[in-house]
């Protein structure tokens, strides 16, 4: 189970083949075949087009794809995408990924070399200039740090120590900019002078808070997308501190905080389909790291066996990688159970993912997570649910399921994969919010793609304590990413991007103790330079808050501030109006805002702009240009 690795691995038959185009990959002026490659275009048409050439749902165009190394594509389709590329030859899927990584839509681009193979080295390019002088130790006893996805185990995305006031928001000017390659960037992770961040490029990236220039860059065998944790190790542990990521090879990874190399790698799952989506969440020596999947994508593949899928949470011995416990989220096993449309084997309890980040209950002893849908209609206990499990055994205490047999997959009713009774797609994908009332009093807060908000008790098996319709939600509607929680009241991001019906996207406030109303932020529709379905005013993205003002970007790129008293917008950016130069010295464009939420810390303000998976498609003037931008604020931009 447990791996110990010094460096990336490749299967040797690909080793073979990416050092063999190094040399032309590097000019980004590679060809099928320069390389004895069959015709990667016509694979692409007749395998891939129809679905990235007209993309519906969830599905990314032509152009996200692109913005992907060509190893990462590589892994794309020997791992989530391997249903779509069943009987393709290894030779096929190359030409495949070359065709795609080397000349994206727009234009050919420089492909980095270390991005196809290979850690860096000092030869190789770091994205951004590389930090002069010795080195300073990392420091985790500053109070202003934010560390791991929620700024602490309770997952409330509150700054108690920003450093800077509400006075100060509406000075806030961009300070820098870093760009880089891939789509759905992890959230920023700023500890000290030290800022973590990874991408679905496989890049985790050291930064220089203050500067954005670049301590180390490290190359994962494959993409992630995860927010990091930093952690100080005990005495005679090969580093002093690590940073656990989990990556799309099945994987947890801890890395040398200060040097960026691994420490060990350890395979955590060999479901199909597998997705590391959530942020792992550490606490008193273990590591708990979430299980997704992308098997709602696969499933409208006719000929793919559907489903055998279940979410789960592992935990690990943060120091050796060692597996503690694993905990799916339904504890029944997948078993045949009907034939689909076109004949073939139908499989279920199936789904149950988990999204987001895991939630620490120290008083109880217990970690809290959120579930997504169901896949068949095979009854599923532990969809669209909280559930709590023992931290030291992983035995569930108690499940509170908010929505029964909401069974989903793309493509419906059109699949032959299709339950027989679709549910809305109504999954809980934000991280549950342990929040302790001023009489001591605890409750579990949770939102939903329905628009429900949820309070539930955590000395009563989960039972709901009120329950608030804050929209009518849809598939990617109601509350996406995560709400951020301060003493009295939870800030929600709505999306409701495709809701059909009276959909409320914007930003609101609800008093905890019972759910009340206090204010409300209807987003209001702007000019966009693209025009798609994600011009949108969708409040997707996780919310952020601070002493007096949370901060939230909307899909159409605008990042605005909020007076937590009464909902009035403190400042407002649009990060894809313009450019930036980077530190590197090259021009970038922002987008989307999505996914990831901001982090503040040490006065500054750290947010990223441009999520590919959505900002691009039918993108307009955006089209196959970078889009993936990590804004730093700061006041007056000092």
């Amino acid at each position: 189970m447990q791996q110990s690795i010094e460096r990336n691995q490749v299967p040797t038959s690909s080793r073979f083949f990416w050092g063999a185009v190094l040399a032309v990959i590097a000019l980004g002026s590679a060809s099928a075949a320069e390389l004895n490659l069959p015709d990667g275009a016509a694979l692409y048409r007749t395998r891939c087009g129809t679905c990235h050439d007209n993309p519906q749902d969830r599905t990314p165009a032509r152009d996200v794809l692109a913005r992907n190394s060509p190893a990462f594509i590589m892994t794309a389709m020997n791992g989530v995408m391997a249903p779509m590329a069943a009987g393709l030859s290894d030779a096929e899927k190359q030409a495949i990924a070359l065709h795609l990584g080397a000349k994206p839509a727009g234009g050919a681009r420089e492909i980095d070399p270390h991005a196809i193979w290979g850690p860096p080295s000092a030869s190789m390019p770091l994205d951004g200039p590389k930090c002069k002088g010795k080195i300073p130790p990392i420091d985790l006893s500053t109070p202003d740090q934010w560390n791991g996805w929620g700024a602490g185990i309770t997952n409330a995305r509150f700054q108690a120590n920003p450093g800077l006031t509400v006075a100060d928001v509406p000075r806030l000017k961009v300070k820098w900019a870093f760009n880089y390659p891939g789509s759905k960037n992890g959230q920023a992770t700023v500890v000290g002078d030290r800022l973590f961040v990874t991408s679905m490029s496989g890049a985790v990236y050291a930064l220089n808070a203050k500067t954005g220039c670049v301590y180390w860059r490290h190359d994962a065998a494959a993409a992630t997308r995860s927010s990091v944790h930093v952690v100080e190790l005990p005495a005679g542990a090969p580093a002093r501190h690590a940073i656990f990521i989990s990556d799309w090879t099945k994987a947890a990874v801890a890395l040398d905080a200060q040097t960026g190399k691994q420490l060990w790698k350890t395979t955590i799952d060999d479901q199909p389909g597998v997705q590391m989506t959530g942020s792992p969440t550490y606490h008193d020596g273990k590591l708990f790291v979430p299980i997704s999947s992308g098997n709602e994508a696969f499933a409208t593949n006719d000929q793919w066996e559907c489903c055998k899928f279940r979410g789960a949470l592992v935990a690990l011995d943060a120091f050796s990688g060692k597996v503690l416990w694993k905990t799916y989220t339904t504890p029944k096993e997948p078993a045949p159970f009907r034939l689909n449309k076109l004949g073939r084997q139908m499989w279920g309890p199936a789904g149950g993912s988990i999204w987001s980040a895991p939630t620490i209950d120290t008083k109880r002893g217990l970690v809290y997570v959120s579930t997504s849908n169901s896949y068949t209609e095979v009854h599923h206990e532990g969809s669209d649910a909280v559930i709590a499990m023992e931290i030291e055994t992983g035995k569930i205490r108690w499940v509170n399921q908010v929505t029964k047999d909401d069974n989903y997959i793309i493509g419906c009713p059109r699949a032959a994969n299709c339950p027989e009774k679709v549910g809305p797609d109504f999954s809980l994908g934000n991280s549950p919010i342990l929040h302790t009332l001023q009489d001591g009093r605890q409750y579990i807060v949770v939102g939903q793609k329905s628009g429900a908000v949820y309070a539930m008790d955590p000395d009563n098996d989960g039972e709901t304590i009120w329950m608030r319709r804050v929209s009518p939600g849809s598939e990617l509607g109601g509350v996406e990413f995560g709400m951020a929680a301060d003493a009295e009241n939870v800030y929600v991001g709505i999306s409701d991007v495709i809701t059909r019906n009276g959909g409320k996207p914007g930003v609101y406030a609800l008093r905890i103790r019972d759910g009340a109303d206090v204010w409300a932020f209807p987003a209001p529709r702007t000019p966009c330079r693209w025009k798609n379905i994600f011009c949108h005013p969708a409040v997707s993205q996780a919310v952020t808050a601070i002493p007096g003002a949370v901060f939230a970007g909307s899909m159409d790129g605008h990042f605005r501030a909020f007076s937590t008293t009464d909902g009035k917008v403190l400042w407002e950016f649009n990060t894809a109006a313009e450019p930036y130069k980077t530190v590197a010295g090259k021009q970038a464009d922002g987008g989307v805002m999505d996914g990831a939420g901001p982090t503040i810390a040490g006065g500054m303000v750290y947010v990223h702009s441009g999520y590919a998976g959505r900002s691009t498609q039918n993108a307009g003037d955006l089209r196959g240009r970078e889009g993936n931008v990590l804004l730093a604020f700061s006041v007056d931009g000092k």
